[in-house]
């Protein structure tokens, strides 16, 4: 290593800048608590391990060389960058700063949380860069697993086991959607029974989990077994296909909510439908930036069950 950086210390870069801005060294050696003799050995093995002379020694003081000129200017840089170092250690340690890489299902967006926790996050922490990905519930588990992200937000239920941990961020009653005209729209609250002959436009569901997950259970309870005729990837495509009147929908209740005028809403009459929305992180990989986005989280949903 250059001896260079081993003389030259930052201490001894804040003892050439005292010397600097009072051109004494004597005021010098008093603003900084020293002997004048220890501060004039300071600066001379600064200037002996730079190889130049940084000061003229006159009768009635000294001044910088031109040398002495441009060392300053690098040592004001220097301390400059060791302070912005220190205070980004400390600041992305609380969370302050970095980056935050979520991951979602494409339903995620419709319900007002998820896109408020947002909202909370950027303007709470605007340093933190967030990086968001709208993908299917397998590519979001391999980005977990890989650490591409360092969360998820997901259908359930899902099998998220260790070393991925879960936790509940929303939960809504399911719904049925179906065309204002069609005769079970009449009713207050749909038998999964009315819907047995029914065709259904619903999510593909090849891992069998999610909403699709949710539904086929309660049919199951139900003794009922129902036709989903249209696998679509998207609610926009189940609410327009709704719409044209080629089937229902059952999905949550904010979505439903997006539905146009042609379209009618009707609880489910069974115990139990409901949708919820899981967030899903590696245990051993928890940055602070994450754990903020986890309180924002679950501050918005303990006001959301106060109120």
């Amino acid at each position: 290593m250059d001896s260079l950086l081993t003389s030259a210390s930052l201490r001894r870069l804040q003892v050439f800048l005292a010397v600097c801005e009072t051109l004494h060294m004597a005021r010098a050696a008093e603003q900084l608590g020293v002997a004048q003799p220890a501060l004039s050995q300071q600066i001379k093995g600064l200037e002996e391990a730079l190889g130049v002379r940084l000061f003229h020694r006159r009768k009635r003081g000294i001044d910088l060389t031109a040398a002495g000129e441009a060392f300053r200017a690098e040592a004001q840089k220097l301390l400059a960058l060791h302070g912005h170092a220190i205070d980004a250690v400390r600041r992305t340690a609380r969370g302050e700063l970095g980056t935050l890489a979520i991951g979602y299902v494409a339903s995620a967006m419709f319900e007002r949380s998820f896109p408020a926790q947002l909202r909370a996050m950027r303007e709470t922490h605007p340093n933190v860069e967030l990086e968001l990905r709208d993908e299917n519930l397998r590519t979001l588990f391999a980005a977990l697993e890989a650490g591409e992200l360092d969360v998820a937000l997901v259908r359930a239920p899902v099998a998220a086991e260790a070393p991925l941990r879960h936790r509940v961020h929303s939960s809504q009653e399911l719904v049925v959607i179906l065309p204002k005209w069609h005769p079970l729209a009449a009713l207050e609250k749909i038998p999964l029974a009315k819907l047995a002959t029914e065709p259904m436009v619903g999510f593909p569901d090849p891992d069998d989990v999610g909403t699709m997950r949710v539904v086929t259970d309660l049919a199951a309870k139900a003794g009922v077994k129902l036709q989903p005729k249209w696998k679509v990837s998207d609610v926009g495509s189940i609410i327009g296909l709704v719409a044209a009147g080629l089937g229902f929908g059952i999905v949550p209740l904010e979505i439903a909510r997006l539905a146009g005028a042609g379209i009618v809403a009707r609880p489910l009459a069974a115990r139990g439908a409901r949708a919820e929305l899981w967030l899903v992180w590696h245990e051993a990989r928890e940055t602070p930036a994450l754990s903020r986005f986890l309180a924002i989280a679950g501050k918005s949903r303990v006001a959301k069950a106060a109120g």
